[in-house]
């Protein structure tokens, strides 16, 4: 196979010369579905060699590939609703009846392992607005979901961000893809549609006036900015007479985190053990059911809940300083489960849910 080389000096007057790739002409899929509100993607790849060395001589025989390169790919969008969280995780956005890991963590499920594409329109044209490309494009085929994260702050319009990994990369014709769907979501979610609600963990769960955070020693905060973050590192599995691996599995025990920072107003009587339990009295350790809310209901469309079913408190941080609001960072976790049970189910105690609001 002929090695590929890029002309530095490409002349200008060159049939179909383009001058440049912007995001305009630019798409990103997973599968065959338009990945919305995107807003930056990356990727990159990484080949481990070793060096062979011998007595005798200085220079290296050879620098030779151990191990399987890595594809990385992370790319950033606007929330809205649960579309694109569907089309990465499948079941895993369904709340109600199952878990964030159902179908990252099945292998027969097509979310399992997904082909990442990054499509290509011609120069000056609108990707969305156009049906025919046939610019080659950027392809991760076999692309693993290493991590998945929700961010939000006063200011600046609430996000997610997704990792994953790959073994193989190409420039290729991207195939048959679908349209963007925009007609049920809203255009953006704002800091304003971002609410909280908690309560200890019972069968009752949440209701609409649990606007409230579990926090030692204060009764008042106003939350400036939250991530939820969930970590899904993967082991890969090789074995001789293969040169790539033939598995790329979840490495267990796996935690969501969730850190909100606030600042803080009213201080109130409390003690540490109200919310972590006291060895003392034997009072057992406290679990919390945490809602992150962002919706936009008064405008009839959907938005996200991020839903922690007891979860533990892991610390706070609280600052002080001159010329500053004091301030505390939440710190909030759980073990997610394998998502085989929806967030009411009886028979899941613990885990990590997303839900279409």
């Amino acid at each position: 196979m002929a090695i590929l080389v890029a002309d530095t000096k490409k002349d200008k007057n060159t049939a179909g010369f383009r001058k440049r790739v912007i995001y305009q002409s630019e798409a990103l899929f997973a599968g065959s579905t338009n990945i919305q509100r995107v807003q930056s993607v990356n990727y990159s790849f990484t080949v481990p060699r070793t060096d062979v060395n011998q007595y005798g001589q200085l220079g290296q025989i050879e620098r030779v590939i151990t191990e399987v390169p890595t594809v990385s790919m992370d790319f950033t969008y606007h929330l809205a609703g649960t579309t694109n969280e569907t089309a990465l995780l499948g079941n895993g956005a369904n709340g109600s009846s199952f878990g964030f890991l159902k179908d990252l963590n099945n292998t027969d499920s097509s979310k399992y392992v997904q082909n990442f594409k990054v499509g290509l329109a011609n120069e000056g044209i609108d990707y969305n607005n156009s049906s025919a490309h046939s610019n080659k494009g950027i392809i991760v085929p076999n692309g693993f979901i290493t991590s998945y994260s929700w961010t939000g702050a006063v200011g600046d319009v609430p996000s997610s961000t997704v990792n994953l990994e790959s073994t193989e990369m190409e420039v290729a014709d991207v195939g048959t893809v679908v349209a963007p769907e925009t007609s049920n979501n809203p255009v953006v979610l704002r800091p304003g549609n971002v609410t909280f609600r908690s309560a200890p963990t019972t069968t009752a769960g949440l209701s609409d006036s649990d606007d409230d955070l579990p926090v030692m020693g204060f009764e008042g905060i106003h939350v400036q900015s939250f991530t939820v973050s969930i970590d899904i590192p993967r082991e890969s599995i090789q074995r001789m007479g293969d040169r790539y691996e033939f598995a790329r599995v979840i490495t267990f025990p796996i935690q969501a985190t969730m850190s909100i920072e606030a600042i803080v107003s009213d201080q109130a009587a409390s003690k540490l053990s109200d919310i972590v339990g006291d060895d003392n009295t034997q009072a057992p350790d406290p679990g919390f059911d945490i809602d992150i809310h962002c919706n936009k209901a008064s405008q009839g469309v959907n938005g996200i809940n991020l839903r922690f079913k007891n979860a533990k408190v892991e610390g706070h941080s609280i600052s002080s300083s001159i010329g500053a609001n004091k301030s505390i960072t939440l710190d909030y976790a759980v073990q997610v489960d394998s998502g085989l049970y929806g967030y009411s189910s009886a028979s899941s105690s613990a885990g990590f849910f997303l839900a279409s609001i």
